[in-house]
């Protein structure tokens, strides 16, 4: 069936967006704090508050010791955590890969855009089988900037050959939209992952979705 699209390619959030993993990375996140202090840990809502952010900022932000050493322990011990017992609570968002398949047969391109390690970012997407339904994983490394820098989903756009006003940015945090809003791009929340949706709401996104199908009525219209 032929298309008209309205954005060539389409920039994931990859946890809380394409994944349902917050039981994981709450408890990866439990077991590097009492790596760093041993401490009573945050609850769990705490937790999921910051999930999304940089690992070094969400250290700081639930106020333990986060000066370079412990930053560094911190995140080599929540690493260590989520690749060891990744998969014990994480599934696929409800019609993710068929949403995948669908945006690909319409000529959209594919990307997801992660806080996450670039390591660990492909070894999640080749666990859940989304690696040869995207065109561009798109981490972190050294010398990168973090959302919600719009750099990331910039150089994402740009490595996909896709300009900014062509590209659809979807994820669940204020990091994903700020990131969009700051870089010009058009940003959709979703009401399933990480943040309350009164906070999405009033962050003013382009869109706000309840189901990821929605993204493909987003990015591209039948015309057959």
């Amino acid at each position: 069936m032929p298309f008209t699209l309205r954005f060539d390619a389409v920039l994931f959030d990859l946890d809380g967006t394409l994944l349902l993993s917050e039981k994981d990375l709450i408890a990866s996140v439990r077991h590097a704090l009492a790596a760093v202090d041993h401490r009573e840990p945050p609850d769990d809502d705490t937790i999921i508050m910051e999930v999304g952010k940089p690992l070094e900022t969400i250290l700081r932000e639930l106020q333990y010791p986060a000066g370079p050493d412990e930053a560094k322990l911190f995140a080599d011990t929540y690493r260590e955590h989520f690749a060891r017992t990744f998969g014990t609570h994480t599934k696929l968002a409800p019609l993710c890969l068929e949403v995948l398949d669908a945006l690909g047969e319409a000529g959209v391109k594919r990307a997801v855009v992660t806080t996450k390690h670039q390591a660990q970012a492909d070894f999640v997407v080749g666990k859940m089988g989304l690696a040869p339904r995207l065109e561009l994983v798109r981490g972190w490394q050294e010398g990168r900037k973090h959302k919600p820098d719009p750099e990331p989903f910039l150089e994402a756009a740009a490595a996909l050959g896709v300009a900014r006003d062509r590209a659809l940015v979807v994820g669940d945090t204020e990091q994903d939209i700020g990131a969009a809003k700051d870089g010009g791009l058009t940003c959709c929340a979703v009401t399933w992952g990480f943040r309350p949706i009164l906070l999405l709401k009033s962050l003013r996104p382009d869109y706000i979705i309840s189901q990821l199908r929605d993204v493909l009525s987003i990015a591209a219209t039948p015309t057959g």
